[in-house]
């Protein structure tokens, strides 16, 4: 039965969701957010192409979206090139990134953008429309330029902080979030030290300020506790609290 506070059928699937590089359960940072007639890829760290085909045909992605040139949100670009170009054999598929993304995606396959990518560099002013998907975005708190994102479809919306230190919250969209993928990369005690990352607790308080209902915590590095960031965030959140893994599939509402 379709859900009436979400008639789109928006939802997002995690493909991988670990922090700074990959764990021995994940990959590095990569989603799919998809509706009833689309599909696109939020992010593509390295070795996240193997959990995409277990999820998704390669040919049925309509886009894919890139927060930020940092290594563990889109070095498997590479490797999608050549599934892209030489196993499905999809040609012009729409690529909306940084500029700092591009540039180093071109220095990694400088054939990629040439025919099988339809690059278009994209800033914090940025709308873009995939299908019935519409993404804006907002510059957060990280050394390199680097984009949050806002996907709304049929009157719901997903939220994804990308990487941000704590001076960004999810307010600056000036819009509702339903559900959204935060990062919760430091443990409270590193909280004030300088690192662009956000604990569990600030994440919470974010959120909470920010009105959002749902939160699914990500990009929690290799070793480090996931259930501990959970606990962390519920001192400062009271909506639903869900801990992203590999397949889990999350809807608004």
């Amino acid at each position: 039965m379709t859900n009436p506070s979400n008639p789109n059928g928006l939802s997002v699937t995690v493909i991988g969701c670990s922090g700074t590089y990959s764990s021995s359960e994940s990959a590095c940072s990569s989603y799919l957010v998809r509706t009833s007639t689309t599909t696109v890829l939020i992010d593509a760290g390295p070795g996240s192409s193997i959990e995409l085909q277990r999820q998704v045909d390669l040919g049925e992605i309509d886009a894919i979206v890139l927060s930020h040139e940092h290594p563990d949100h889109w070095t498997e670009m590479p490797s999608l090139y050549h599934g892209f170009r030489y196993g499905v054999e999809k040609m012009g598929l729409a690529v909306y990134g940084t500029q700092g993304t591009k540039v180093r995606l071109d220095a990694a396959a400088p054939e990629a953008t040439k025919g099988t990518f339809d690059w278009t560099t994209i800033d914090a002013t940025s709308v873009v429309d995939v299908g019935d998907i519409t993404f804006t975005f907002s510059e957060t708190d990280h050394p390199v330029e680097t984009l949050a994102m806002r996907m709304e479809s049929g009157g719901s919306a997903i939220g994804y902080s990308a990487d941000t230190g704590p001076a960004w919250s999810p307010e600056a969209f000036g819009a509702p979030i339903d559900l959204m993928l935060y990062e919760t990369t430091l443990p409270v005690e590193l909280e004030g030290q300088g690192i662009p990352h956000v604990s569990g607790k600030e994440a919470g308080e974010r959120a909470t300020a920010a009105g959002i209902r749902s939160l699914i915590l990500t990009h929690v590095p290799p070793g480090h506790d996931a259930a501990l960031r959970e606990r962390e965030m519920r001192a400062a959140f009271a909506g639903t609290i869900d801990i992203a893994m590999p397949g889990a599939t999350f809807s608004p509402g």
